[in-house]
């Protein structure tokens, strides 16, 4: 700023660039909107067959599943996403086959991808295609831990419920790519594995989407 400006002149010039940059930073932040959304949903069971033919297979009903997941805006009607989402599966089987009568298993997804949606003031539709990792455990150490490769494809709606808040509700499937990713030992040279060839769940999750 030339020095042979007024002294109240240089003030107002530095008060309205001020005042210039204040507007400008909350208009950059609001272009690249960033959300994180805690879920909770509800995915598929799961059946295990022992290697031996004539056994019943260890069978799990569907359960509870939670998660985060982080939004970051790529242009108005496209954003990255990333999420994790945990669910805890309690097997009952044939204590004959399995060396015991019931183990619980996690199955955890780490996932990157992309959403697209177009832009409404209020229910927002959108489709969302993500790929990443399985991981499987189990309490006890009756299931050998692994991890697979999957993905999942979904979509659902938004709806926003305030200034920073809204509501997300959507479906979405999930598939491990895997022969066998996991086993499960039942004894001296006795080992159960997946029925099929891979993994496959559906699942329904809802959460608030909070607008940093």
């Amino acid at each position: 700023m030339p020095r042979n400006l007024p002294r109240s002149r240089r003030c107002r010039t530095l008060l309205l660039a001020a005042a210039v940059a204040g507007t400008s930073i909350p208009a950059l932040a609001a272009e690249r909107r960033i959300e994180l959304v805690p879920t909770l949903g509800f995915r598929g069971g799961a059946s295990l067959s022992p290697d031996a033919g004539g056994m019943s297979p260890a069978e799990a009903d569907p359960s509870a599943s939670f998660g985060l997941t982080v939004d970051v805006d790529v242009r108005p009607d496209a954003w990255f996403e990333a999420y994790f989402e945990r669910q805890t599966l309690e097997f009952t089987s044939d204590s004959a086959a399995f060396g015991d009568s019931h183990f619980d298993m996690t199955v955890d997804y780490l996932h990157v991808g992309a959403c697209y949606g177009p832009v409404r003031e209020k229910v927002r539709p959108y489709v969302a295609v993500a790929v990443g990792f399985t991981h499987f455990g189990a309490s006890g150490g009756s299931v050998t831990s692994s991890i697979g490769m999957s993905g999942s494809i979904g979509g659902g709606f938004q709806v926003p419920i305030g200034h920073r808040l809204s509501f997300r509700l959507e479906a979405r499937g999930y598939a491990t790519i895997s022969d066998s990713a996991l086993a499960v030992a039942c004894g001296p040279g006795c080992v159960v594995r997946f029925a099929g060839s891979g993994w496959f769940q559906l699942a329904a999750r809802a959460g608030l989407a909070i607008r940093l």
